[in-house]
């Protein structure tokens, strides 16, 4: 397999001989599996720990090798003699660091495309796919590569503020209060401006509350009133149901009869506009993807082909990764957190917002009130951290029996607040009934 030994130990002897030169920049461009030899892997393992874990600014051969000791790995790099004679042998200095790096990520990146080509072609050979689903798994696991290759550096001030500049002046000339997405629901827009691109914006709730007729109230919205390009990836209800529910809720006729064909001759009407305006609606709905990557590969596409400008997931603790990134981590938890991180950084990629629906806790049933909060969002805090707006939903008995409240418990770029909707079950929609507008000035209002 494809190897640059004498630069990673070149770059073990750098970070050993100008730690506080060279040891960051490694462990901000470079993963364990960017190292082909054992003994290194294990070597720059144990520097990131104490870099990283136990935030160690200055660590010297001393403290790395009493670290290597206490994990009783210390034999198995080859003793304290191997430490000493890759720093003799392969000193260095630190302006050539940045070289070094470069030669083993190719490598690493050759090595990656040998083994995805092989994982490739052993499920050609198992004839166990769809050629469609392999072309998309195929495409999935060679873009996540790629991506792995090409990391943005700084970028000067300069370079960014006459796009700044452009933007600013155009929002004087319109003066909209929606500079993004817009949902269609008021209370939503005058709070967030719209969903900006870039954003990952969480939608949760306790199951059967509404989330996923939420997410479709929006893209019926776009896709109808706005003809705005969106896409759905449904994890848990078939494309046929989703579907049905648009159909529902741009008629106006109780899902029930729909699916039980109990119609009357006033619904056959109602029912045929809606069906004719829903065909040339610009909704894209998938409902096989199921892994991370998958969904990556098949956003990418669609975005690329069709202008989507808001991509919903339905939901979140069913995405899967696939078996190279589990085997990484210990826990579910730890899956999520890495789940919604990727995420993130994806939306920030294809530069629109993306929406995915969670799950909450059983906490927010505890309550008296029954009112969720943030620390509800089930099985990670990391997706209060990674998103951008988190709007909880839960059903408000309080005010009356069809009453949901929107609670935006978080908003990174704005104003947080909360406000009831009546949820029309029937026919999955979603009416204001208490609207106060957000004054001009919004200093006083609470943000995240």
């Amino acid at each position: 397999m494809p190897s640059a030994i004498e630069s990673e130990n070149t770059i073990i002897a750098l970070m050993l001989t100008y730690p506080s030169e060279c040891i960051g920049r490694v462990v901000e461009k470079l993963t364990i599996d960017d190292f082909s030899n054992e003994r290194n892997r294990e070597i720059f393992s144990t520097i990131k720990e104490l870099y990283l874990n136990r935030n160690k600014e200055f660590i010297d051969v001393a403290m790395i090798i009493d670290e290597l000791e206490r994990k009783g790995t210390l034999e198995k790099v080859g003793g304290k003699e191997y430490l000493i004679e890759i720093i003799e042998k392969f000193y260095s200095t630190p302006e050539l660091l940045e070289e070094h790096i470069n030669i083993v990520i190719e490598k690493s990146i050759y090595r990656k495309i040998i083994e995805t080509s092989q994982v490739i072609l052993n499920e050609a050979q198992k004839g166990e796919r769809r050629a469609d689903d392999l072309l998309d798994f195929a495409e999935a696991r060679i873009l996540e590569i790629r991506d792995r290759g090409i990391r943005k550096d700084f970028v000067h001030i300069s370079e960014i503020i006459e796009h700044q500049k452009k933007e600013i002046i155009e929002r004087y000339e319109v003066k909209s209060r929606i500079i993004g997405i817009p949902t269609g629901i008021s209370f939503l827009d005058n709070l967030t401006g719209g969903l900006l691109p870039g954003n990952l914006i969480i939608i949760a709730s306790r199951p059967s509350v509404g989330k996923t007729s939420f997410a479709l109230f929006i893209h019926r919205y776009l896709g109808v009133e706005q003809k705005i390009p969106t896409a759905i990836f449904s994890l848990e209800m078939s494309s046929h149901e989703l579907v049905q529910r648009f159909i529902s809720m741009q008629s106006r006729v109780n899902n029930m009869k729909i699916r039980t064909g109990m119609l009357s001759k006033d619904d056959l009407p109602r029912l045929i506009e809606a069906i004719g305006k829903l065909k040339e609606t610009p909704i894209w709905i998938d409902d096989t993807a199921t892994s991370l990557l998958e969904i990556k590969a098949k956003a990418r596409r669609i975005v690329r082909e069709n202008k989507v400008k808001l991509i919903t997931i339905d939901y979140l603790q069913l995405i899967e990764l696939e078996p190279h990134e589990r085997k990484r981590r210990e826990s579910r938890q730890q899956e999520i957190a890495f789940i919604t991180r990727s995420l993130k950084s994806f939306a920030k990629e294809i530069n629109i917002p993306i929406i995915v629906l969670s799950q909450l806790s059983r906490k927010a049933e505890e309550r008296a009130d029954k009112k969720p909060q943030l620390s509800d969002l089930r099985e990670s805090g990391s997706i209060e951290q990674d998103a951008d707006i988190v709007i909880l939903l839960y059903r408000n008995k309080e005010v009356q029996e069809k009453v949901i409240g929107v609670n935006v418990a978080k908003n990174r770029n704005g104003p947080i607040g909360e406000d009831n909707l009546i949820f029309e079950s029937e026919y999955f929609r979603f009416t204001p009934i208490l609207h106060e507008e957000i004054p001009e000035e919004t200093e006083d209002i609470p943000f995240e």
